[in-house]
């Protein structure tokens, strides 16, 4: 694999997390209030549905849940993102060649 694939890759990984991240939370903070609430509330609600107030009422229960769905869309937006820079190293390096 060609050395600029491999950085554009790598490139594109990064940018897709850190803007999955970004967008997720700054949706939280801009918007959390007038949405009728932010990741908390609805974690707290989902697990209120699925196993009980008994669950609902632990704090620690509910940011392990909000941490891994924050980073399940880390995880997507590194995977898209390494996907585009695959295609746009390949064009790139394609395109460099002649």
């Amino acid at each position: 694999m060609n050395q600029l694939v491999k950085s554009s890759i790598i490139a594109g990984c990064i940018f897709g997390a850190v803007t999955g991240l970004a967008v997720s939370l700054s949706i939280d903070f801009m918007m959390g209030d007038s949405l009728g609430g932010g990741w908390y509330e609805s974690v707290r609600h989902d697990i209120n549905l699925w196993f009980g107030p008994v669950w609902a009422a632990k704090d620690l229960v509910i940011y392990l849940c909000i941490v891994i769905l924050i980073g399940g869309i880390g995880i997507i937006g590194a995977l898209i993102g390494a996907l585009f820079g695959a295609i746009a190293g390949k064009f790139f390096s394609l395109m460099s060649k002649s």
